[in-house]
């Protein structure tokens, strides 16, 4: 799953094209004031949680103020809980990593995946949801050994990107965003493509091709293994990832998180992430 080097192109292409699509996610309104905080950590402003939102679809977006999505689901449960005030503010996703280090936003949120390299340099929180890849075609392919001798494309940084490139001899054609893939998808100048499982069904629910998961191959399976999801805090602020973590241990317990995937149209499944682990 995504590693997400083209951050920006695939935030910018995919939020012009699906502005507008996604109906409010349930919760405390970002423009609602909490009367008094009882969070047990720190955030940038007093009683306020300051979030970073990439436009992302379906997973993240802000609409009216409003953090959409299921991301923004779980963010207004976080608030809630503590009495604070939810700021949305957009970002690119090539600024949020920055953004957290240098302590602008508080968390960053959009379908981010737990990866060791991120781990260096920020904190997250356990995991939310898990977000596999898909292989988008007209007969229904779910294999890497399904895409062998087809005209193949995918949006560059994902995490298995290098890995199927080599078992297709070079041949997997690279874009900067999903938008471009769609395109060339739809056109028929590729056989399948390969993308986000979430980003593909809200991307080709009525356009006539097959989203498959990507099934694990053991010969690949750090290409094939569904990325855990979650938020991204700053380092060593214990205080801030065990106050979130609770409140993400909740809505696993009580079927919130799996009731946010359902709405935006995704796999409830896939709230049972196992545990905590990096790609």
């Amino acid at each position: 799953m995504r590693s997400r080097t083209s951050f920006r192109a695939l935030a910018t292409a995919v939020g012009a094209l699906l502005v507008g699509t996604l109906t409010a996610c349930g919760g405390a309104s970002s423009s609602d004031s909490a009367s008094s905080s009882n969070a047990p950590f720190d955030t940038i402003s007093a009683g306020e949680l300051t979030v970073g939102v990439p436009t992302f679809p379906p997973f993240s977006s802000i609409e009216d103020g409003r953090i959409v999505g299921p991301d923004g689901d779980v963010v207004y449960r976080i608030a809630k809980k503590y009495g604070l005030k939810v700021v949305a503010r957009p970002y690119e996703f090539s600024a949020l990593i920055p953004a957290v280090r240098q302590k602008r936003i508080d968390i960053a949120i959009g379908s981010i995946f737990r990866t060791k390299e991120r781990a260096k340099v920020v904190d997250f929180t356990d995991p939310i949801y898990l977000e596999p890849g898909s292989v988008i075609s007209k007969t229904g392919i779910s294999t890497v050994a399904g895409l062998k001798g087809k005209k193949v494309g995918t949006v560059q940084g994902y995490n298995w990107v290098e890995d199927i490139d080599n078992e297709l001899g070079g041949e997997l054609k690279q874009y900067p965003s999903s938008v471009e893939l769609k395109q060339d998808l739809e056109a028929g100048r590729l056989d399948a493509g390969l993308d986000s499982y979430g980003t593909a069904l809200h991307l080709y629910g009525d356009s006539g091709l097959t989203v498959k998961a990507l099934e694990k191959d053991d010969r690949l399976a750090a290409a094939t293994t569904p990325g855990q999801v979650a938020f991204v805090l700053a380092k060593n602020d214990a205080d801030l990832k065990d106050g979130l973590d609770k409140v993400i241990a909740t809505l696993h317990e009580d079927g919130g998180i799996a009731a946010a995937l359902k709405k935006a149209g995704l796999d409830p499944a896939k709230a049972e992430t196992g545990k905590p682990a990096y790609l």
